[in-house]
């Protein structure tokens, strides 16, 4: 317990809930970490996707296209914070406004997104690291699975804590890179090789035109993590649509310049990337050398790097914790842990993570092709969502905020397409098939709880039977017996203060076990009989299913038998390991072995608890 409270912290109140709430300083560093760190890699893969000849001509143009995508997402989303300021994003707006259809669509799509944002800033800082430290690289995979679990255990210690973790570096980020873009204008560009050009003019047009769509199409991973502020509204101090206006405001102006300096620098500096060291090293090195400044820079990217996987820790429980509200998920996701935090949803999503980086051994790169098209497919039905809701409330200036979230909806459409037509064969199927089983998945669960919720509702009728009449309570009890011993009679006073019925059971595994258990049974001149059930193929619960079996038909009008059974529970949990928990198996066996479908079987479990030792 202690050592519990030392890494996770002392729980909180539930009325401390709002000292939990965020200030747009520290609520920038929490929710934005994951866009502003993609400018540590959207313009590397834009660069890699186009290739030595077209990154010339096309980078900066793609990244200015990109970012006017951004500034339309940016529009859309003001719009949603203040239609749904309780949360929910993307998939409350979709499916309130499209249905549960395209809301569950959303809610999967936004799973696969947040486990792979996970998955790649952890790959990528790790990159970064390699960069400046080449000798770390057969250590990638360490890394990255060492990070996750100290960024997990800070998103289960609370926000208030996480904030000021990750406040320093995130706006040490900030500032670094935007010192490292000034100077470097200061920089003398250097001059493409004359073999890049003659290259280009040799392309097809064909070929020029499906890498460019490529190279967007992997930049358009700087625009990922957006959603997270509108998934996370509650987090912000009241009040908090406006909070989150603001934060959102400015998260998008520090992510458009520094995704077009760090691309217009690449530009300038004829960067042509590779696999064993990242553009923005290779911009760092140019403007400043291998000096200090070079190797802070480092450091900070990936720290901010591995920072934006909190992001997701941000909004992945949040949106379980919706969905397990409404029944998609185990009711489990909507609980607040002990420092107040969605704890089920942080650990699942780490769970998660942990298999995509251990499948894909941390390379960035490999994780890439799959990365985008989940939060474009939340993006367009989010803002067609809005137009829906635009149109069918009407108010003030109605019009403009549908053509908005219109355009919106078409110019995410059909980046959406691109992704999915350039990306399909590099592993966007898999995402495809993913989201689609997360979908089916969702449906079975709510339809799981609705049966459930049938079943017991006192609406359903059929009451009677489940109404005691204690004139007519005379239940037959079954015991069974390993051995006697404190625990056994505990159990048998119990079974005798419910009926005159009772009868002691022990199933002969052991011949010298089962005389020496008979001899005590005559000697302590118990009432009740004891049966002994032979078991040839030694097993315990068949034989004694079998006799409960005997027992409910004999005399049924009197229901089915009670089983009371005793355990002792261990002052170590470790000492369970110890002991045959045949308490647990009989259980077990007699919840999910059914003899009829009448009634339901009543089954009572007398702990002893053991005295406090110091082994």
């Amino acid at each position: 317990m202690n050592i519990s409270r030392f890494i996770f912290g002392d729980p909180l109140k539930t009325e401390n809930m709002s000292a939990e709430h965020l200030s747009k300083t520290k609520a920038l560093a929490v929710f934005a970490s994951d866009v502003l760190s993609s400018v540590a890699y959207a313009t590397e893969a834009i660069l890699l996707s186009l290739g030595v000849a077209l990154s010339v001509s096309y980078s900066i143009p793609i990244s200015l296209t990109i970012i006017a995508l951004m500034s339309i997402i940016i529009c859309s989303y003001w719009q949603t914070l203040k239609a749904y300021p309780k949360g929910g994003g993307a998939f409350a707006v979709a499916k309130e406004n499209l249905g549960e259809f395209f809301g569950l669509i959303t809610a999967a799509a936004l799973f696969i997104d947040y486990s792979l944002t996970v998955a790649v800033s952890l790959s990528a800082g790790t990159f970064a690291i390699i960069s400046a430290l080449p000798i770390l690289a057969d250590h990638a995979v360490s890394i990255c699975l060492v990070v996750l679990c100290i960024v997990t255990i800070s998103n289960l210690r609370g926000t208030q804590d996480l904030a000021g973790v990750f406040a320093i570096p995130t706006y040490s980020f900030i500032s670094a890179l935007a010192l490292l873009l000034i100077c470097g204008l200061f920089v003398p560009a250097e001059t493409p090789d004359s073999s890049v050009q003659d290259l280009q003019q040799s392309m097809t047009q064909g070929v020029a035109t499906l890498a460019i769509l490529r190279a967007f199409s992997s930049g358009c991973s700087a625009l990922t993590g957006i959603e997270a502020i509108a998934g996370g509204v509650t987090a912000f101090k009241v009040p908090q649509y406006k909070n989150a206006r603001i934060t959102l405001l400015i998260m998008g102006l520090i992510l458009g310049s520094l995704f077009f300096g760090i691309t217009y620098l690449a530009h300038k500096f004829c960067i042509i990337p590779n696999f064993s060291e990242t553009v923005l090293s290779q911009i760092s090195k140019k403007t400043f050398g291998t000096g200090i400044f070079y190797y802070t820079l480092q450091t900070l990217t990936a720290c901010i790097l591995f920072m934006a996987a909190n992001t997701s820790f941000a909004g992945f429980p949040r949106l379980a914790g919706v969905l397990g509200k409404e029944k998609y998920l185990p009711g489990r996701f909507a609980n607040l842990g002990d420092r107040l935090a969605y704890s089920n949803g942080i650990i699942a999503l780490a769970v998660v993570a942990f298999f995509l980086i251990t499948c894909f051994k941390g390379q960035t790169q490999a994780l890439l092709p799959l990365y985008a098209l989940g939060v474009f497919i939340s993006f367009t039905l989010s803002q067609a969502g809005m137009v829906r809701l635009q149109i069918r409330e009407r108010q003030s200036n109605w019009q403009i905020k549908a053509l908005i979230s219109a355009i919106g909806a078409v110019a995410t459409f059909v980046t959406l397409l691109i992704i999915i037509e350039s990306k399909f064969i590099d592993g966007a199927w898999m995402v495809l098939i993913l989201i689609t089983s997360l979908f089916f998945m969702f449906k079975k669960v709510r339809k799981r709880y609705t049966e459930t919720d049938s079943e017991l509702d006192l609406k359903s009728g059929g009451l009677n039977k489940y109404l005691i009449h204690h004139q007519n309570l005379r239940p037959k009890v079954v015991v069974p017996v390993s051995k006697l011993h404190k625990g056994t009679l505990q159990a048998l006073n119990f079974a005798k203060s419910l009926s005159d019925d009772v009868t002691a059971v022990v199933v002969n595994v052991n011949s010298r076990e089962t005389e020496r258990l008979k001899l005590v049974w005559r000697s302590m001149n118990f009432s009740m009989p004891l049966v002994i059930l032979s078991s040839p193929y030694r097993s315990i619960v068949n034989p004694f299913l079998e006799f409960l079996f005997e027992q409910d038909d004999r005399d049924p009008d009197r229901g089915k038998s009670i089983v009371v059974m005793s355990s002792f529970v261990p002052t170590k949990l470790w000492h369970n390991l110890l002991h045959n928990q045949t308490a647990a198996v009989f259980k077990t066996a007699l919840l999910y072995k059914k003899h009829d479908s009448q009634n339901t079987r009543i089954i009572v479990e007398i702990p002893y608890q053991m005295k406090q030792n110091n082994s």
